[in-house]
C-alpha cells in the first residue's frame, strides 16, 4: 500500500468542507471539535465518503444550543445530528466507556475533555483517528501505519476490543475484505478465540454487517475470512444446516466449490480452495445468488437463512427464485437441459433466470449464452400474457369455474412458451376444447 496522505493536494469534497464548517462553528463557541473515524480514514485513502462523524468537547445540551436544527439521536451517549444545509452530522461528546458486562454495549460512558481518551475506546487503528481545522492529524495509535501496512489492527490489546463488543469481530473481517487487508495474528488469534460471543448479537446487526462486506469490493475474500473463523456457527440464531455445513467444510478443509449446473461431474471452471466468484459489477442480491449456488445451498435453505437474518420479504424472493431456478437445472441431463430451462423460467420468472445468469456467467460464458439464447426465443413466460383469460375459457368450454382453469391455463402457457401452438386467442381455444376431449375420451 502506498498512501501519500496529502489533504492539501487532494480534491475539495463539499461534505468534507461542510464537515469542517461545523468544527470551526463549535471551536468559534470555545469548544475542541475534530472530523473523526471512518471519514479520516477513507480520506486519507481516496474514498468516496458517505457521511462525516465529528468529535467534540461540547456535551450534548452545548450542542444543541450551538446549532439551530438538531436531533437527539443518542443523547444518552452523547450523540447529537446537526443538520446542516440538509445534510446529517453525527456530532459525539468526547467520552469514556467502562464494563461492557452483555458482550455488545458499555455499562457506563462518562464525559470527558480529552480527545485522546475518547479516539482509544475505538475499535481499529485506522478508525482513530481525528483531523482538525488547522489541518494536522491527531493519530495516536498508529492508524496511518496500519494503512500503509494493509493489516487490520486493533487499538490497544485486541482481545480486550472484542471482549467489549463482539460486533468489532464482524467489523474486521469486513474492513479487511473491502480494503484488501490482513488481519494481523493477533487480531486473528482473538477472533478465533472469542468468536462464541458473537452470540451475544443481535442477528439484526450481523445481518447489516455480511450484507455491507457481501456489498463492497472484497465479498469473496470476507466470505473466506467467514468461514475459516467459523464465526457463522456462534449467530444467535441458528443458520440453517445447508449453510453451516458448507461453511464448516471450508473451515475444516479449505475445499472450495465448484459450478456444475448441469450435474455432469465435471466442474465448469474449477475454484481449487476458492470461493465461487461473486461477481463484482452485479448488485448484492445478485452476489447472494452467486454465493448460495456456488456452495450447494438449497432454495429452502436460502428462504431459511434470509429470514433469520431479518432480510426484507422482497430479497428473500428475488434470492430464493434464482437458487430455485439453479436447482431446476442441477443435475440435468443433457436431452432434458432445454425443457427444464424453460419450465424453470415459467415457474421463476424471467427476473429470477436473468439474475441467475448473471451470477453463473463469470463461470462459464459458453453456458450462459446458451441459457440466455433460449430465455430470448420464449414466446412469453406468464399466463398473464396468453391472449385468453380464464372467464373466456369458461364460456366457451362450457364448465363451471374451479382448479381446472388454472391448470389449464399452465398447460397453454407451456404450449406457447415451447412453441406448439401460437398464442392466437382461436388457437388456444382449440386447444383447450381439444385437450378437454382427450381427457373426457380416456375417463371413458
Amino acid at each position: 500500500m502506498n498512501f501519500e496522505f496529502d489533504f492539501g493536494g487532494a480534491a475539495v469534497d463539499p461534505l468534507w468542507e461542510a464537515g469542517l464548517d461545523v468544527v470551526r462553528t463549535l471551536e468559534a463557541r470555545g469548544y475542541q471539535a475534530y472530523l473523526v473515524g471512518g471519514c479520516v480514514r477513507d480520506r486519507l485513502m481516496g474514498r468516496k465518503l458517505n457521511d462525516i462523524d465529528i468529535a467534540t468537547s461540547a456535551k450534548p445540551d452545548e450542542v444543541m444550543r450551538t446549532f439551530p436544527r438538531t436531533i437527539p439521536t443518542g443523547i444518552k451517549h452523547g450523540t447529537i445530528t446537526v443538520m446542516e444545509n440538509g445534510i446529517p452530522f453525527e456530532v459525539t461528546t468526547f467520552r469514556r466507556e467502562s464494563d461492557y458486562s452483555d458482550g455488545r454495549r458499555p455499562d457506563e460512558v462518562a464525559f470527558v475533555d480529552d480527545l485522546q481518551e475518547d479516539l482509544a475506546r475505538r475499535d481499529f487503528t485506522f478508525n482513530a483517528m481525528a483531523f482538525g481545522s488547522d489541518g494536522e492529524i491527531v493519530d495516536p495509535f498508529g492508524g496511518q501505519d496500519a494503512l500503509r501496512a494493509g493489516v487490520v489492527q486493533c487499538v490497544g490489546d485486541a482481545e480486550e476490543r472484542f471482549g467489549e463488543d463482539a460486533l468489532r469481530m464482524l467489523r474486521a473481517v469486513r474492513f479487511a475484505a473491502e480494503f484488501g487487508f490482513e488481519p494481523l495474528p493477533d487480531v486473528w488469534e482473538a477472533i478465533l478465540r472469542h468468536r462464541a460471543k458473537l452470540s451475544q448479537v443481535a442477528v439484526e446487526r450481523v445481518c447489516a454487517e455480511w450484507d455491507k462486506l457481501m456489498a463492497g469490493s472484497g465479498p469473496e475474500q470476507g466470505c473466506h475470512y467467514l468461514f475459516k473463523s467459523g464465526l457463522l456457527g456462534y449467530v444467535k440464531e441458528s443458520l440453517p444446516a445447508g449453510v453451516l455445513h458448507a461453511a464448516e467444510r471450508y473451515r475444516l478443509n479449505g475445499t472450495g466449490w465448484e459450478w456444475d449446473a448441469w450435474g455432469s461431474g465435471e466442474a465448469v471452471g474449477g475454484q481449487g480452495a476458492s470461493l465461487p466468484p461473486l461477481p463484482l459489477y452485479a448488485d448484492v442480491d445478485v452476489r447472494w445468488t452467486a454465493l448460495l449456488c456456488g456452495i450447494g445451498v438449497s432454495s429452502a435453505d436460502a428462504a431459511e437463512l434470509f429470514r433469520t437474518l431479518r432480510m426484507s420479504g422482497k430479497r428473500t424472493d428475488r434470492v430464493c427464485s434464482a437458487v430455485g431456478l439453479h436447482e431446476r437445472m442441477a443435475g440435468c441431463p443433457e436431452d432434458e437441459r432445454y425443457e427444464q430451462w424453460v419450465l424453470g423460467v415459467l415457474d421463476f420468472g424471467t427476473a429470477a433466470a436473468e439474475d441467475w445468469l448473471t451470477a453463473t456467467e463469470s463461470v462459464d460464458i459458453e453456458l450462459t449464452d446458451l441459457c440466455r439464447g433460449w430465455l430470448q426465443n420464449i414466446p412469453i413466460t406468464e399466463v398473464s400474457a396468453l391472449d385468453v383469460r380464464g372467464d373466456e375459457l369458461v364460456k366457451e368450454l362450457g364448465r363451471s369455474p374451479g382448479p381446472w382453469i388454472a391448470e389449464m391455463l399452465r398447460g397453454l402457457l407451456e404450449a406457447v412458451a415451447f412453441g406448439v401452438i401460437a398464442n392466437i386467442k382461436a388457437e388456444l381455444l382449440d386447444a383447450a376444447k381439444q385437450w378437454l376431449a382427450d381427457a373426457d375420451g380416456r375417463k371413458a
